[in-house]
């Protein structure tokens, strides 16, 4: 059975042209946006920019029939809500545009202009109308606000007025100067924003105030199945003697976990200490195996049996990826 990858990049050419307006300005803006254009591996490897028939020669290669496209990093958080939505809208449009020219090899999982809330509803409606449209990528914090603070709360109504899959992805560690050195902010800093992101959204309720929206949270939870028994013992010990709000029995089978960066050892240890069926496919493309999408797609098949590998690498997600609409009209 053909795999279908839930977490794939890239940058259409309709919004780099909206990136290199913003890379004039002066301010943090400004300097987010030429850091983006100036990126040593976004710049390096064509498919994250627009190279679509070297990255359907890798799907086919490895097996992958479908991919759903969302926004990595970085993320401009312009203080203008105007130009803060062309560079989103962009994105949506550029994404969609290249599911109509493929309808049966991409999906769209559209970014919003957050941290503007209205305009996030807005586009939170009108993506839902674009070709291909299967669902939302949300920064795992938002301008350095945490994914689940109340003010994203009118965000995340729009977004579940229908069902929608909803993938978070880290933004880049948001603690000055603490993993600045030796690949650590990404190495490392990255999965402690997908541990973080999912523990909110377990604890704060908000996937029990929005059960419209299904959520995965990245590379197998990031630091999640290392710590869960860690944080379970805590939030345990905190009920009985601080009188807390008992979090430990937030299910954790209302999220979905994918596969991006993991290793056969990490693979099997997410299987033990997850609950089961809820691990599916990604593979982080094109930063992770620029060259290869063969290798995550057979780290799949050689680490499980083979009920269970398809269902990690199309059965669980494929219905969940199924668009809204395909005409253009």
């Amino acid at each position: 059975m053909p795999a279908h990858d839930v977490h794939a990049h890239y940058y259409p050419p309709e919004y780099v042209a909206v990136v290199r307006e913003v890379a004039a300005e002066e301010g943090r803006a400004g300097e987010v946006a030429r850091a983006f254009l100036q990126h040593r591996i976004i710049t390096k490897v064509p498919t994250f920019l627009g190279d679509l028939d070297d990255r359907l020669r890798l799907m086919d290669a490895a097996g992958i029939e479908l991919q759903a496209l969302s926004f990595a990093s970085l993320n401009i958080w312009h203080r203008d809500a105007a130009t803060r939505s062309r560079l989103v809208q962009a994105f949506n449009d550029g994404c969609s545009a290249v599911v109509a020219r493929h309808p049966d090899r991409f999906r769209l999982l559209a970014s919003l202009p957050l941290p503007h809330v209205d305009e996030a509803v807005a586009e939170a409606h009108r993506a839902r109308t674009l070709p291909g449209f299967a669902g939302y990528s949300i920064p795992t914090h938002i301008d350095t606000v945490p994914i689940d603070a109340e003010q994203w709360q009118p965000v995340y109504a729009a977004m579940a007025e229908e069902s929608a899959l909803v993938i978070t992805h880290p933004d880049g560690f948001c603690a000055p100067g603490a993993l600045a050195d030796h690949g650590m902010e990404w190495a490392i800093g990255a999965p402690f924003e997908d541990t973080i992101a999912a523990v909110r959204l377990l604890a704060s309720g908000l996937l029990d105030e929005h059960p419209a929206l299904t959520w995965v949270i990245p590379h197998l939870g990031g630091t999640l199945p290392f710590l869960l028994h860690r944080l379970l013992w805590r939030w345990k010990l905190e009920t009985e003697m601080l009188g807390t709000d008992d979090h430990a029995a937030t299910s954790l089978e209302r999220l979905l976990f994918e596969t991006a960066n993991c290793s056969p050892h990490t693979l099997r240890l997410a299987l033990e200490v997850l609950p089961a069926g809820r691990i599916v496919f990604g593979t982080d493309y094109p930063f992770v195996d620029p060259a290869d999408l063969v290798r995550p797609v057979q780290l799949v098949r050689d680490a499980l049996d083979e009920t269970e590998a398809e269902a990690i690498l199309s059965g669980r997600i494929a219905p969940l990826l199924t668009p809204t609409r395909m005409d253009a009209s």
